[in-house]
């Protein structure tokens, strides 16, 4: 009798058992079917997000109340892979100045760092007195139980979850929850890092498609500026041509053409002379006739300098510059230096005349507006460029509006083709009481 009733009591201690277990399975299901529902709900939510800071503390906060921890936080590994960014805390609020010092974990190896060298969850009833802690910054709350996870993109970690100050310790439910949820959060943020890489991509491209349209819009403005200035500076030419042949055309009229109906005058006086015997009459009406022709060649000479100095074709452009501005100062009376750094070489036929014609135009202008006691012209010679500078102690003038005034401007324009022509540079220094200071540097190939 005592063997049956022990054999029932134990027959009914596991049927009890039974019971009890069968009566939980249904809980434990509903559990398990409202944390995979709100897994999908986190998800969901998470997978709406583009902003990365935003994807960072929604999810950080989803796994703070899927623990029931008090304090958490998201590292992302730097470029190198030599240390985390702490991007997310969340039941910690840092200074600036705290976060600045502090927000990188270097990666090796202490109770933080082990979840992404190691590649695997890492859990410490209190982190504060566990083996692999390293301390922690002054101004850092205590850590107590701690549960980090790594963030994995096929099976490599680019981070980590951090978990601490639950009430109790975690356990293995919990970081089971927290690696299936870490999954879905490394690919939200990988997503959101893709996404605004794209973003400031398509920001740059379209910055770049702006700033060159801007600039084709302004090269087009100034290529319309540049042909209108063109044409004017043709017209302008063609006026200055006009006004050049009617100067030689009057100077040959009030001068050689004069002397020449002179020298016809005498010719014929010298022959009625010589018809009446008067031989001392005709001979000095011949050395009359001689003298005008020497004032002819003279002014005949003239002209031909002014068309084109034959000292350029013969000598170049050091001894031309010399003797125009020889001529320059005997008929302006204005003291003009000159001055021959380097060596002096040849030069191609275009360079040469276009630089002596330059010249030739500012020492006009300074002559014509400058109001100057003296000017000055250095030429330098240097290994493959020149530099011609002309210079005066005149009243100066304003550039800017110089250069604003259409009708004013064509000598500064002139002068502005003619280096580009020569693939040069000219600048111009000036300021009203103040002289100016024309230079142009180009480069040379010499004449060999």
């Amino acid at each position: 009798m005592k063997n049956f009733v022990e054999s029932s009591d134990g027959y009914d201690s596991e049927f009890t058992g039974s019971i009890m277990l069968t009566d939980l399975l249904p809980q434990l299901r509903i559990q398990r079917d409202e944390r995979l529902q709100a897994l999908y709900h986190l998800a969901v939510e998470l997978s709406a997000l583009r902003s990365l800071e935003s994807v960072l503390n929604t999810a950080l906060r989803h796994c703070l109340d899927l623990t029931g921890s008090q304090f958490g936080f998201v590292g992302l590994n730097t470029a190198d892979n030599r240390a985390m960014d702490v991007v997310a805390i969340q039941g910690f609020h840092p200074s600036e100045h705290f976060y600045q010092h502090n927000h990188l974990i270097p990666l090796r190896p202490n109770i933080f760092a082990r979840v992404v060298l190691e590649n695997r969850p890492v859990r410490s009833l209190d982190a504060a007195t566990d083996p692999q802690r390293v301390g922690q910054p002054h101004g850092h709350p205590r850590v107590g139980a701690f549960l980090g996870v790594p963030l994995r993109i096929r099976d490599v970690p680019m981070g980590m979850i951090g978990l601490a100050n639950r009430p109790s310790p975690y356990d293995d439910e919990h970081e089971q929850l927290l690696m299936t949820y870490a999954a879905q959060v490394a690919i939200v943020i990988r997503n959101a890092q893709l996404y605004e890489q794209l973003t400031a991509a398509n920001e740059a491209l379209e910055r770049k498609v702006a700033n060159r349209t801007q600039e084709l819009e302004e090269a087009k403005e100034a290529l319309a500026q540049k042909a209108v200035q063109l044409q004017q500076l043709l017209t302008e030419t063609v006026a200055v041509q006009e006004r050049e042949r009617q100067r030689i055309s009057q100077d040959m009229h009030d001068g050689t053409n004069q002397l020449l109906i002179g020298a016809m005058l005498e010719l014929k006086s010298a022959r009625e002379r010589l018809t009446t015997g008067n031989l001392a009459g005709a001979d000095t009406s011949l050395k009359t006739v001689q003298d005008i022709l020497r004032r002819v060649e003279s002014e005949t000479k003239r002209i031909i300098y002014d068309l084109r100095p034959p000292t350029l074709d013969a000598l170049g452009l050091a001894p031309a510059i010399r003797r125009y501005a020889e001529r320059f100062q005997q008929y302006t009376g204005l003291p003009c230096a000159v001055q021959i750094l380097g060596e002096p070489t040849r030069l191609p036929a275009k360079v040469e005349i276009s630089l002596y014609r330059l010249m030739q135009e500012a020492l006009q202008n300074v002559s014509a507006h400058a109001q100057a006691n003296r000017a000055e012209v250095i030429i330098t010679f240097a290994p493959h460029l020149l530099k011609l500078v002309i210079m005066d102690d005149g009243r100066g003038f304003d550039l800017a509006a110089a250069r604003q005034n259409p009708q004013g401007s064509f000598g500064l324009l002139s002068m502005q083709e003619r280096a580009e022509s020569l693939g040069g540079r000219l600048m111009i220094q000036t300021q009203k009481g103040q002289g100016t200071q024309v230079e142009l540097v180009v480069p040379i190939q010499t004449n060999s």
